[in-house]
């Protein structure tokens, strides 16, 4: 692989909460344009590798690049505003990213004027766009986060993530809390703007089904470590380690590999 297909390269990262260690020398390259499947048990540093690439948790140790540009590197955090602007997190909660105070007009607004995506005299017509795009109710930009469900509140929080035009995209199991039809158009959206806006997109979950839906590449984590990487297609026929074939051998049906 070519340093110039690379969109992230992650490099040794160490990261611990006080004593526990949650990453534990943890490399990985993720690839323009893909989607990167990242999946685990419960507690195997999944989330931890997210918020260490986001900037809300600190390396120990190891470095983070991204398109080119270090953002980790012997312990300094070198987040910028214009790197945090192109990498954005969609969490399994999306009350973590929706202030229930403000309108969803006030949350969208003040993401795009922030990283100054357009003006105060056009931000109201940008909001209005992705409250179309995500298939919102028309009043949707009066309302309060509280007064939707937990499908349309998703669809906010990704519209929250993409309307500051980003590059890369963490999703950190954004449909495991929905209905299974909810889940499915959730999983459309994503494949459509990642085509639409040439996303590169980082998957967090523990559904097998999902990660063989929407993923180009599947990495394995366990105890924090990766344990192994690979294409979807070649995974899903035959895992390279132990741990792989027992995450695969723990789903009740998968029918695409009768």
């Amino acid at each position: 692989m070519q340093k110039s297909d690379v969109l992230l390269e992650i490099r040794n990262i160490q990261a611990s909460y006080k004593e526990y260690p949650a990453l534990n020398n943890v490399s990985l390259d993720i690839k323009k344009n893909t989607v990167l499947g990242l999946v685990g048990e419960s507690g195997s540093g999944k989330s931890t590798l997210a918020k260490v690439i986001t900037g809300l948790l600190q390396a120990d140790t190891g470095e983070v690049v991204f398109d080119g540009e270090m953002l980790y590197s012997k312990k300094k955090h070198l987040h910028r505003k214009q790197q945090c602007k192109q990498i954005q997190m969609v969490f399994q909660n999306p009350e973590g990213s929706l202030n229930p105070k403000h309108t969803i007009e006030k949350i969208l607004s003040d993401a795009m004027l922030f990283h100054k995506i357009t003006d105060r005299a056009h931000v109201k017509e940008k909001c209005q766009e992705w409250v179309q795009r995500m298939e919102l109710p028309e009043d949707t930009l009066s309302r309060f986060p509280s007064s939707f469900s937990g499908g349309q509140k998703q669809r906010i929080a990704l519209a929250r993530a993409l309307c500051v035009s980003p590059k890369f995209l963490i999703a950190d199991e954004p449909t495991s809390a929905l209905d299974v039809s909810v889940q499915l158009r959730m999983l459309q959206l994503i494949k459509e703007l990642k085509r639409e806006m040439g996303l590169t997109i980082l998957f967090i979950s523990h559904d097998m089904g999902v990660i063989y839906d929407i993923c180009d590449e599947v990495a394995v984590m366990k105890d924090g470590k990766i344990e192994e990487t690979g294409e979807k297609e070649a995974f899903f026929a035959k895992p390279k380690t132990e741990y792989g074939k027992l995450l695969l051998d723990s789903v009740p049906t998968l029918p695409y590999l009768e």
